[in-house]
């Protein structure tokens, strides 16, 4: 079986619709120009202007996509922010299309951003000022540019990213296949190494790139620094996020696959700023190519068209931290929340909201799932994971798409190594708005294996939609800094980070959880043998187990908040 991936993480459209009304009466273009590093690469960029307003502002995109690719839409990206009366300029990094030198993921950026920045403020048509916008890998380059701390970041506002790049590549450490995994094939060369038909199965993992006659040079790095902790922090900026100085709108999508990263991210910022007050969050019914930002739906949800409020939020930011207008942004509220089922966007003083409680949802027996704990012992249940059979919930599909790739769970309901949890119909409203979590007390017969969770809300005409799903590889369930093997048989307590949603489900839905040990190819499958990620091709059959009586009680724990 194959997989044709998407070549590019994000897409944005060809229209981007606001509300807002245009400054400038036309955009020009001036095309190819190249800044100089410190070291003497060229960086080529494409700059927008706003007819008649130069000098600007300037809105600076380092992106490793290609500043022309069509299917990116950056001319589209440049044209707005010219408009509003910004000079947007939209530069290929270090290595890839136009612009010189290695190309080295994350490794430059910093120092690379720095000096593209005093390039701008050196033209004729900058004013002095600069902000960073970006989403994925040019919302990380938006983070370096304001840790690099030149005086003229007036504001950044990166998307869809985590600093931490390590927790990026590897939900708890499961290898994020679909996404992270066919990103790495593609960003080989200088600009895409093809990978249409790339086998999902092949195995050894490391030899994957082969299936489609690639080299594979990035991906088998990952493959053989999957552990080396040192690597992972060159290649990022965690534990730098102190150095960020400026405003920051952290935006982010329900369904991003790096939602949990970022809002660590966040959590740490207001923690490190000196001013807080200045640090704002938006999350939104998308995923990361927005889909549901410009479709009418996320997953099963019919949702109202959200597109123009994400644009026109950015705008408003910059308006009011690198224009320096007095339009009263943040005034509602540092955090704005799309509610998905009320289908609303509302302000929140803080993050998670200050009257979110947390509530445990018990796993019980006879595949009931209860807010009441179990009070005697319950028998375990029981399932095959076979990983030469995984379950296919993303095979032949796009997850950077998550909102429009996971679709109506009940297409997996004929799978035997799935458990299945279901509540009775709730009386009345349920909303979510906070972190979610699982504890799983579970036990495999393999020395290594995975743990899936799904959270999901049943609609009374039996369509099932997922809320959350998280993953844990039972090697890191105490972290990635501490990988160790499991005793086959011995019970432990995974927990499994679901990370976050603002979500109601209606009175007479039913809450349901999924429990299986795999969520193939959206993350890598476990061979369950225990050896060394991504050389092994020996696959063993492994028998779960797990727990749910009054000592070992599996079960989630949900934000509620009331009144809503």
């Amino acid at each position: 079986m194959s997989y044709h991936p998407a070549a590019t993480e994000v897409h944005v459209p060809f229209s981007i619709p606001t509300g807002t009304a245009d400054r400038a009466p036309s955009v020009e273009l001036i095309g190819d120009l190249y800044a100089t590093t410190r070291d003497g690469v060229l960086l080529g960029a494409d700059v927008y202007l706003p007819g008649g307003l130069a000098p600007a502002p300037a809105v600076l995109v380092r992106q490793p996509y290609g500043r022309r690719t069509p299917d990116m839409g950056f001319a589209e990206v440049g044209r707005f922010f010219a408009s509003k009366g910004y000079a947007c300029v939209v530069q290929d990094v270090r290595g890839k299309f136009s612009s010189g030198g290695e190309f080295d993921p994350g490794a430059n950026e910093v120092e690379d951003g720095y000096d593209t920045v005093e390039w701008v403020v050196a033209q004729p048509w900058c004013d002095g000022r600069v902000g960073c916008w970006g989403e994925s890998y040019y919302g990380l380059t938006s983070y370096a540019a304001a840790m690099s701390g030149h005086p003229a970041i007036a504001c950044i506002a990166p998307g869809d990213i985590g600093t931490d790049r390590r927790a990026c590549w590897l939900r708890q450490g499961a290898f994020l296949l679909n996404t992270a995994g066919y990103w790495a094939m593609a960003m080989d060369s200088k600009e895409y190494a093809e990978t249409a038909g790339v086998d999902a199965y092949r195995l050894p993992l490391v030899e994957m790139p082969q299936s489609v006659g690639l080299e594979g040079a990035f991906f088998r790095t990952l493959v053989e620094h999957f552990d080396d902790v040192e690597w992972w922090k060159r290649h990022g900026l965690a534990g730098r996020l102190g150095e960020v100085r400026v405003p920051v709108l952290s935006w982010t999508g329900w369904y991003d696959n790096y939602l949990g990263p970022q809002l660590s991210d966040y959590a740490e910022l207001l923690a490190r700023h000196p001013r807080p007050e200045t640090v704002h969050l938006l999350a939104g019914p998308w995923d990361h190519d927005g889909s549901a930002d410009y479709t009418d739906h996320a997953v099963c949800q019919p949702l109202p068209p959200t597109a123009q409020h994400r644009w026109d939020t950015y705008q408003m930011f910059f308006d009011h931290y690198l224009m320096g207008l007095d339009n009263g942004f943040g005034e509602g509220g540092t955090v704005e929340l799309f509610t998905l089922g009320a289908n609303q966007w509302v302000f929140e003083p803080a993050w998670p909201p200050p009257d979110a409680r947390p509530a445990a949802c018990y796993l019980r027996g006879d595949g009931a799932l209860s807010f009441e704990a179990p009070g005697a012992e319950e028998p375990p249940d029981h399932f095959s994971y076979d990983p030469a059979d995984p379950l296919p919930e993303t095979v032949g599909r796009d997850c950077w798409a998550l909102c429009t790739t996971l679709s109506d769970r009940r297409r997996l309901d004929g799978r035997k190594d799935v458990l299945r949890y279901l509540s009775e119909p709730l009386a009345e409203d349920l909303t979510l708005c906070g972190p979610l979590s699982a504890s799983l007390f579970a036990a495999t017969s393999a020395t290594d294996t995975d743990f899936t969770v799904a959270l999901c809300d049943v609609f009374e005409d039996g369509t099932v939609n997922t809320i959350q799903d998280g993953i844990v590889r039972a090697r890191y369930r105490c972290g990635l800094d501490d990988p160790s093997p499991v005793e086959p048989g011995s019970v432990y307590e995974y927990r499994i980070d679901l990370f976050a949603t603002s979500y109601r489900v209606s009175r007479g839905h039913r809450l349901r959880v999924d429990v299986s040990s795999s969520n193939f190819d959206r993350y890598d499958r476990n061979t369950n043998s225990g050896e060394p990620f991504g050389i092994s091709d020996r696959l063993v059959v492994a028998e779960q187990t797990i727990h749910h009586s009054r000592g070992r009680a599996s079960h989630l724990v949900l934000s509620v908040v009331t009144g809503r």
